[in-house]
């Protein structure tokens, strides 16, 4: 048996993975710290797939300072931001005339691309030479001046007791002209066709929000952004919301009606509407309809002051906490354990040297060190880490001299000495593992320091701007006034996973100790 192992056992620190286990289990509190930080090791692991918008702190999705979700429970009139259609890829629908007669339909699944199935639909409006259209100016100008126009329905259900603060919409559509109507012929590219969005209500009254006036049509898909007015919202949604206690349309459906027709057009030498003089077709590929309706509330955990979602925010948070907190201590433990086992062996000036210099770090106050190397450095994760790490050996260095000196004299080091081992191989292979115990609870220890110091960091605005910590969400809820306009979630959560992954790791360092630690075990 060979010298190492002798000391191992004569120890008593050496102990079987399943002994250890055993010994593990019967502290509660490590059991609670090791559940939360397989939770948070989920949540950075899966962070892409449980995150549900853009976790960059920047990336608007909704107005500011919104509310939870679920904070909606409490308001009856509360209104939940979000997409008002589940689906926005456009499904096969029958395209219908404006004198209820079926009009070409040819919306089928097919690749609009080779990475982009989605569904689409065609709206084509034909005409043939010598047919007269039925010509009808429409006063309040809502509908086509033509009644021959073709168009498809979308409905949704609004779910809510009041109307939405704002609704943005959007339509993607491209255009192919045939016949006479093509590019090039004799209507060539004059605006003739117009693209109508509409919103009906359930006692068929139509609000137009969206009328195309492009010069030129071309094929590629492009998205129109439609956003409705105040008038609009009211004119909409005001019949299906609660009115002294009486719901104004008790089935809360909403159509929205995709039009396409053609625009009016006076030949100033012939005095008269010459449409039955040319025949094509014009079609317009629809691919996707969004909506959005904005109201009080947002999301599973509110809205920052960006506009961004708090939720993926937080998920993603956990990945850089512990990316930065464990390689940030893996760096600073093994640069602590290495000066901390040269010096401890070898004594004499070394020894004085390499204290003098843990010394010289130890007496310099840490956060503004920190603050002027990142500075620096500059604002990365990798910088971050390197910071951490420079201030975070000091500690380990010192434990692992202690322990050295403890050590070093010891029969099983003289042994290895005496047969000719070098000063190198005593310490790596003989002295190394039995100080090694005790590295794991001040490893713990550390990961906790290492991510409050990434968030002190991040809340005095010195680490990227683009990546989404928990105390950049807390730098940005200072700097957004949230603490006086008191929109406490972008406050309370990340703070709250701050201190739940550091009790953690806290949870789990205490509990290392107490079982590797003989001593303490028998207290």
């Amino acid at each position: 048996m060979s010298g190492s192992h002798k000391g191992w056992r004569d120890s008593n620190w050496y102990v079987s993975i399943t002994g250890f286990w055993k010994e593990y289990r019967k502290h509660k509190i490590g059991l609670v710290g090791l559940a939360l930080i397989l939770i948070f090791v989920g949540m950075a692991i899966f962070a892409d797939g449980l995150i549900t918008h853009d976790p960059t702190p920047q990336a608007k999705v909704a107005p500011t300072y919104l509310m939870p979700s679920w904070l909606s429970v409490f308001d009856p009139n509360g209104v939940i931001t979000g997409d008002v259609l589940t689906d926005p890829n456009l499904e096969e629908t029958p395209l219908i005339r404006a004198n209820g007669t079926h009009g070409e339909f040819s919306g089928i699944h097919v690749p609009l691309s080779d990475t982009n199935n989605q569904s689409y639909v065609n709206l084509t409006w034909s005409h043939t030479a010598g047919t007269q259209l039925d010509f009808d100016i429409d006063p309040e100008g809502i509908k086509p001046d033509y009644g021959d126009f073709v168009y498809f329905e979308q409905n949704f259900t609004w779910p809510y007791n009041n109307r939405p603060s704002d609704v943005n919409m959007s339509v993607s559509f491209g255009t192919t002209l045939t016949g006479d109507f093509a590019p090039g012929g004799p209507v060539g590219n004059n605006l003739m066709f117009r693209v109508y969005v509409w919103l009906i209500d359930s006692s068929n009254e139509w609000t137009k929000v969206y009328e195309s006036r492009e010069a030129t049509y071309v094929e590629a898909v492009q998205e129109k952004r439609i956003s409705m007015n105040y008038l609009s919202l009211k004119s909409v949604f005001d019949g299906m919301i609660v009115v002294n206690g009486t719901q104004q349309d008790p089935s809360n459906d909403v159509r929205i009606v995709i039009g396409l027709a053609p625009y009016r057009w006076f030949d100033s030498d012939t005095f008269g509407y010459p449409w039955q003089n040319y025949t094509g077709t014009v079609t317009f590929k629809f691919t996707t309809l969004k909506m959005v309706a904005y109201g009080e509330y947002f999301g599973i955990m509110g809205s920052t002051n960006w506009g961004a979602d708090a939720y993926s925010q937080l998920i993603y948070g956990s990945r850089i906490s512990l990316i930065i907190g464990i390689l940030a201590t893996s760096l600073a433990t093994a640069v602590g354990v290495i000066v901390g086992m040269v010096a401890g062996y070898f004594g004499g000036k070394v020894d004085e040297v390499l204290m003098r210099v843990v010394d010289f770090l130890l007496v310099i106050p840490g956060l503004p060190l920190m603050m002027v190397l990142a500075a620096f450095l500059g604002a990365s994760i990798q910088n971050i880490i390197i910071v951490i790490a420079i201030l975070g050996w000091t500690g380990t260095s010192r434990l692992i001299r202690s322990q050295v000196l403890a050590e070093k004299n010891k029969a099983y080091v003289e042994s290895a000495r005496a047969i000719g081992a070098s000063d190198t191989y005593i310490m790596f292979r003989h002295i190394l593992p039995n100080v090694t115990p005790i590295l794991f609870a001040n490893i713990t220890l550390g990961v906790v320091g290492a991510i409050l110091s990434e968030a002190g960091l991040s809340f005095l605005g010195l680490t990227d701007p683009e990546d989404p910590s928990w105390g950049r969400m807390l730098a940005d809820a200072r700097t957004g006034g949230a603490f006086s306009t008191g929109a406490w979630w972008v406050v309370l959560f990340p703070g709250l996973m701050i201190t739940l992954l550091s009790l953690a790791f806290t949870f789990v360092g205490h509990t290392l100790d107490q079982v590797l630690n003989p001593r303490l075990r028998e207290r």
